[in-house]
């Protein structure tokens, strides 16, 4: 049985009323890593030192895992399962932002610009933060 309640759906899974979320594409969060994972790879392209593809690589990675662990924490059942999705999430934007630091001491890009960046990975990384402590003050 499927019922809407809000901009959420009750669904009776094995006996038990299970609220989901609205979709992952909908959060504010999700697209902006969409777009901060965007930019970071047309940093990356502007970087041409090979010397550092390492830490081009480990930047694309961290800012995708972002994007992929919200839309993974967002199809799971459990408040423990949305939250540890969302955790990590918020660990790989602290991980771009480490990464972008050390762009910043190897002088591989504007000082100005990553600084930019790495505003809008705290950010994210905030609004991960209240979604995990929103998710940890339900009831349901």
């Amino acid at each position: 049985m499927v019922l809407k309640v809000g901009n959420k759906v009750a669904v009776m899974w094995l006996g038990e009323m299970k609220m989901m979320d609205k979709p992952f594409a909908k959060f504010p969060v999700y697209q902006q890593a969409l777009i901060a994972a965007k930019k970071v790879n047309l940093l990356c392209k502007r970087i041409n030192s090979r010397e550092f593809c390492f830490l081009k690589d480990q930047l694309r990675r961290a800012a995708s895992s972002i994007v992929l662990n919200i839309a993974e924490g967002s199809g799971k059942w459990t408040k423990k399962d949305k939250i540890n999705f969302y955790r990590i999430a918020r660990a790989s934007a602290h991980e771009c932002s480490g990464a972008l630091d050390l762009i910043i001491v190897y002088q591989l890009a504007n000082e100005d610009n990553i600084k930019l960046y790495k505003r809008e990975f705290e950010r994210i990384a905030g609004d991960l933060q209240a979604m995990i402590f929103s998710i940890e003050r339900r009831k349901i």
